[in-house]
């Protein structure tokens, strides 16, 4: 038996977002190099296209506080089967789950990781109010430093979330490394979605946005920005992923204003066989958040053979081409592409051949998989210091 790994999630429902997808794919292509991974966190389990045996996926008790992600049963399964496994992966912050881990760990004996996945960028705690900055800053004091200072490894998705995650709090770790998602390869071509109003949309050329609607992503940028400009006669914008009612009533609002209901179709979560058509069809991927510490739907774009243009706040953006569709966080850059560039086929067919070109050699999936089984390897069997470039 190679290395036993559990990762504890905030949440087992696909549509929180967060890495429970790049946790699911990485922790089955894992098992060809030996490492047996297992998942635990909070349900209900709402996952499709799910590679990994369910038998290694627990679900403990729905939180009873949902924002703090508090399960009255993790403590107690964590307890009784922390010691099965060689180390602990503790993914996000600011929430139950992650104390109770550290805790947990450090009372067996066990040795633990933290991922904070874009949670300790300076956007996350500096940048959303007075409030939320307070909050944090004073709760990173009261648990999550001695959290971090107890873990065996601190893990970052990108270069420049690790650096702003120095910049934000004092670490006191230099065992930092880097653990990246992958590109997937295309695979077959789906013929129909099964949602017919996917599939009457791609009868037409259409923009894409695919992801957690949240203020972050801006989506409400996406629709001044679409609402403003002279569009390509016959596009549409679609946009999918789940919703809060107060954001979704501030993106009516915009819809409304600008008069631009026809050219809009609104999904709900989409994956499997709907999730693919979208992508497939798609002529564009547009993510224009404020701030993605990696930002797993663009490989998942590219994978599909579908060009992307994202904010130059998506930090996965530092490892593309200079010919790449990167623009500010504003309305008019974003406003200008739609009228200038995005109805070009032939700038469109450059943009996703050099894309692929340049990503797909540093982030192919098989070459991720090998280096996250030997970054989990090397932090819990033989741990070393040092930053890290896995």
């Amino acid at each position: 038996m190679g290395t036993r790994v559990l990762h504890v999630i905030p949440s087992l429902d696909e549509r929180t977002g967060g890495p429970l997808r790049a946790v699911l794919d990485l922790s089955f292509l894992g098992q060809t190099y030996g490492l047996h991974s297992e998942i635990v966190g909070p349900g209900p389990i709402r996952m499709k296209d799910n590679p990994l045996d369910s038998a290694l996926i627990h679900e403990t008790a729905t939180p009873t506080l949902q924002s703090y992600a508090y399960s009255r049963d993790l403590r107690s399964w964590l307890e009784a089967n922390v010691n099965r496994f060689d180390g602990v992966v503790s993914h996000g912050m600011w929430l139950y789950p992650n104390w109770i881990t550290g805790k947990v760990c450090y009372r067996a004996g066990i040795p633990y990781a933290c991922f904070p996945h874009g949670m300790l960028d300076l956007w996350s705690v500096q940048e959303q109010g007075t409030w939320k900055r307070l909050k944090k800053t004073a709760y990173w004091h009261l648990r999550e430093k001695l959290i971090y200072r107890r873990a065996q490894r601190l893990f970052f998705t990108t270069m420049r979330e690790m650096e702003n995650a120095r910049k934000t709090f004092a670490l006191g770790h230099d065992t930092l490394h880097l653990v990246p998602y992958g590109i997937k390869h295309a695979v077959e071509k789906v013929e129909r979605a099964e949602d017919e109003r996917i599939n009457q949309l791609a009868t037409g050329s259409y923009a894409l946005f695919l992801s957690r609607v949240h203020p972050k992503k801006n989506v409400d940028l996406l629709l001044t920005a679409w609402g403003t400009a002279k569009r390509p006669a016959g596009w549409k914008l679609c946009i999918a992923g789940p919703v809060d009612d107060e954001y979704k009533d501030r993106l009516l609002g915009l819809v409304n204003h600008y008069g631009m209901g026809d050219s809009l179709l609104f999904l709900d979560h989409v994956s499997g066989v709907n999730k693919q058509f979208l992508f497939q069809n798609a002529k564009w991927f547009m993510l224009p958040s404020s701030q993605e510490n990696f930002g797993v739907a663009v490989l998942e774009a590219i994978g599909q053979r579908c060009p992307v243009v994202i904010s130059d706040q998506v930090y996965l953006s530092d490892y593309f081409p200079s010919s790449a569709e990167i623009l500010p966080v504003s309305a008019a850059a974003w406003k200008l592409f739609i009228e200038e560039r995005m109805a070009d086929e032939q700038h469109r067919q450059k943009v996703l051949a050099d894309d692929q070109a340049y990503l797909r050699p540093r982030f192919d999936i098989d070459r991720v998989a090998a280096d996250w089984v030997k970054t989990m390897t090397d932090s819990f069997l033989c741990p070393s210091s040092g930053v890290s470039n896995a």
